[in-house]
């Protein structure tokens, strides 16, 4: 009998992967004419996570291959390897000596061609790699050297056990005779007990995540990172995966972001914007110019000139008045109407504001016949 219990869901990805086996089935059971329909094609399964890859920082790769050579120079020279590459951990495993082609004059190519797994048996085997494609990697010289050296203590310990040196045995291997490779999870436990020694939070995969950003950051095109990846789809992995650091290097590389935006204001300028001046003064050059029409139609108000309901000039005699746009003397006049000196309604010319009994119009000194607003206001007469 069922014991009372709490029915979980599928994981998202067993889900994908079951939809994926039987739209698989179907679509063969449509080209071989049993249906007519896929009905997989209908269904609603769960989508992609949005990849978020995480690679170590310079300075924490730096101390992960610095403590691993320490521990061993075999397993320095593996996780170095896997660094400046980018190989899969699986075709690490498999690489072999026939797979190093040398060449005069220049660094050695990889050809990576296999992959290492673990199958139903609980057993190593060899496959494709993930991707079906085989590719070539070429070494800078660092690493070149670095397999020269795993190369020579590989004869080495073949001498010390009294058999010859296998040209087509594995690059890391346990075993004297490179016969056997690496276990794929050993490799990745001893990494996470390196790094959590170091106190790094990092995976041995995210060690590709690394040399991927680092192509990229160093300006290489999309195809020939993807070429050296791995990477199916002529490059569109790449963008998915890595579109933030593509991105920010392709800013870097246009030398600099132009900001078409103006100069942020001091705070001076921004107490100037939100408020009139405490005196107005036409003459001042420091004044912007919608701040100079708005002091001017203060001063104009204040004095007198202009009464409580009698129209302002017109925004556009304004602009022509002052040289300016009329969104300038739109905004003079916006400032005004804040400020509640000026009432304004659409489609009205603004006017001046009644004030509360008791307001005492002061005539500021510069109120004088020659005041840039008068010839607008006033008549011949006034």
């Amino acid at each position: 009998m069922c014991k009372p219990h709490v029915c979980k869901g599928l994981a998202d990805s067993s889900v994908r992967q079951i939809h994926w086996i039987l739209s698989g089935a179907l679509d063969r059971a449509v080209v071989w004419k049993w249906i007519s329909v896929n009905p997989a094609e209908h269904a609603d399964k769960p989508g992609l996570p949005p990849p978020n890859p995480q690679p170590p920082t310079a300075d924490e790769v730096g101390r992960l291959l610095t403590a691993a050579w320490e521990e061993d120079e075999d397993w320095g020279s593996f996780l170095s390897t896997k660094t400046t590459t980018g190989i899969r951990r699986g075709e690490m495993c498999s690489l072999r000596w026939s797979d190093r082609e040398r060449r005069k004059d220049a660094p050695s190519v990889l050809r990576v061609e296999r992959s290492i797994f673990v199958n139903d048996d609980g057993e190593l085997e060899e496959k494709d790699t993930k991707t079906h494609q085989q590719r070539r990697v070429l070494l800078d010289p660092v690493p070149d050297e670095i397999l020269d050296e795993q190369e020579q203590r590989a004869r080495k310990r073949a001498a010390a056990a009294g058999i010859a040196f296998n040209p087509d045995g594995f690059i890391y291997s346990p075993v004297p005779d490179a016969s056997a490779p690496h276990h794929p999870d050993t490799l990745s436990k001893r990494y996470a007990r390196l790094a959590k020694r170091l106190g790094i939070h990092s995976t041995l995969k995210n060690h590709r995540h690394y040399n991927a950003t680092g192509l990229i950051n160093a300006g290489y095109n999309v195809r020939a990172t993807a070429g050296r990846l791995g990477h199916s789809g002529g490059g569109t992995t790449t963008l998915r995966v890595y579109t933030a650091w593509w991105s920010e290097a392709d800013q870097r590389a246009a030398g600099s972001t132009p900001t078409r935006v103006p100069p942020r204001p001091t705070p001076a300028e921004s107490a100037a914007r939100n408020s009139l001046p405490q005196t107005p003064n036409a003459l001042d050059e420091d004044l912007r110019p919608y701040q100079r029409i708005a002091a001017d139609l203060r001063g104009a108000i204040d004095s007198g000139i202009l009464s409580p309901g009698d129209p302002l000039p017109s925004e556009k005699s304004l602009a022509e008045r002052y040289g300016a746009a009329p969104s300038t003397a739109h905004r003079a006049v916006a400032l005004l109407v804040a400020a509640g000196l000026v009432t304004a309604s659409r489609g009205r010319r603004a006017r001046g504001a009644y004030r509360r009994r008791g307001t005492v119009f002061r005539l500021r000194d510069r109120a004088c016949a020659v005041h840039p607003v008068i010839a607008l206001t006033a008549g011949p007469d006034r």
